[in-house]
């Protein structure tokens, strides 16, 4: 609606300072967010450290709440769409713009308003503590599964030296990763593997291949 839009565009472009005030600061550990090559918005990051007797894995979630007041227009506006839809070569936001992409948008290089998770494991994988708390962080990375892959599976020398302050912090999540999935196997999960369809456009936006 042109209300919810006014309303987005008095949204500041940056974390301000009067935004800090009561929030853990967490810019000083590596976030990276992990997406599709085609993503637009980034709204989750990982950061993880290794413990004496185990893993911490902090989980950070924008922090919309802090930019959109509970009945504003953008709230109302929101809730009527439900989710963000993604359609082949666009995108239907839930939220305008200036929000979905800008300040709500775990960006690379730019402070950002986060909901953090705050989760221990120990050396096999299984949580023993949880924390949940509204803080600062900054993304140090975009990065893709394609690129992840490159760096874990393929051992890709070029795409590792051009991560190469991630790798350890990579590293480590996969061997978290993979204490987790089986302790999920060994409560009986099934996983499934399945190829996910690609829908091509032609010049004029109509479906040519899947």
């Amino acid at each position: 609606s042109a209300e919810a839009l006014v309303s987005a565009g008095k949204v500041p472009l940056q974390v301000e300072k009067d935004d800090l005030a009561g929030r853990e600061d967490l810019r000083h550990l590596m976030f990276v967010t992990i997406d599709d090559e085609t993503a637009k918005d980034f709204d989750d990051a990982v950061a993880i450290a290794r413990l004496n007797k185990g893993y911490r894995l902090w989980v950070a979630i924008a922090d919309v709440a802090h930019y959109v007041a509970s009945g504003s227009a953008i709230d109302k506006d929101a809730l009527e769409r439900g989710t963000s839809v993604y359609f082949p070569g666009t995108c239907l936001p839930m939220l305008p713009e200036a929000l979905s992409n800008g300040i709500c948008s775990l960006n690379p290089q730019v402070d950002r308003l986060v909901l953090v998770a705050e989760l221990d494991f120990d050396a096999s994988g299984q949580r023993v503590g949880l924390r949940f708390s509204q803080a600062v962080m900054h993304s140090h990375a975009r990065l893709t599964y394609t690129a992840v892959a490159a760096i874990l599976v393929e051992a890709d020398s070029v795409v590792r030296a051009e991560h190469e302050g991630l790798v350890e912090a990579l590293e480590i999540m996969r061997e978290l990763a993979e204490l987790r999935i089986t302790c999920r196997h060994q409560r009986g999960s099934l996983d499934f593997d399945l190829p996910e369809a690609q829908i091509n456009l032609d010049v004029k936006g109509r479906p040519e291949t899947i």
